[in-house]
């Protein structure tokens, strides 16, 4: 058995954190840069994240890596809801009930908002685009809360006007 580790790499604004255990990422924490000291030794994984993560800073596609993602503790669903995120492209929003009728559950919003909260991914399963039914700011359970939502939507250049709380 592995012993647990944290890696953090950081950008001009965002930093992201890998969590392993056992040869697996268990979560990715998304912070703000200040916040994050960047590991003095990265793993090869852990530096592709970064050269991801500085690509997506400069509003470029950011080629996420491949990690080794472990999504042992989430059911079908959420896994499901997870794999749709993907399909939202950056800059635009879906709506936690158009999200749930993708999946088959069109009453399934607060499912959505649930699986959404147990993301072990921010940013590489991009739950910031999921916004509230009248396309408000709601819910966002990584490291900024709200704020880091807002930023990372402007930063892919969400329409600001079109989404309410979007300044």
């Amino acid at each position: 058995m592995t012993a647990a580790r944290t890696e953090c790499v950081r950008g001009a604004k965002f930093a992201l954190c890998l969590n392993w255990e056992n040869g697996l990422v268990r979560s990715l924490d998304v912070r703000w840069a200040g916040e994050a000291v960047e590991s003095d030794v990265l793993s090869d994984p852990a530096r592709d994240l970064r050269e991801a993560l500085l690509r997506y800073e400069a509003r470029r596609d950011p080629e996420w890596p491949d990690l080794p993602l472990d999504f042992s503790g989430l059911s079908a669903f959420q896994r499901g809801a997870l794999d749709e995120l993907r399909r939202i492209p950056p800059g635009t929003t879906r709506t936690y009930g158009e999200l749930a009728a993708l999946l088959g559950q069109p009453k399934g919003a607060q499912a959505v908002g649930r699986a959404m909260g147990a993301n072990p991914f921010p940013v590489l399963y991009p739950c910031h685009r999921v916004v509230g039914a009248n396309g408000a700011m709601t819910g966002f359970s990584a490291s900024g809360g709200i704020e880091m939502k807002k930023a990372l939507l402007r930063l892919e250049g969400a329409a600001q006007g079109l989404l309410p709380g979007l300044e």
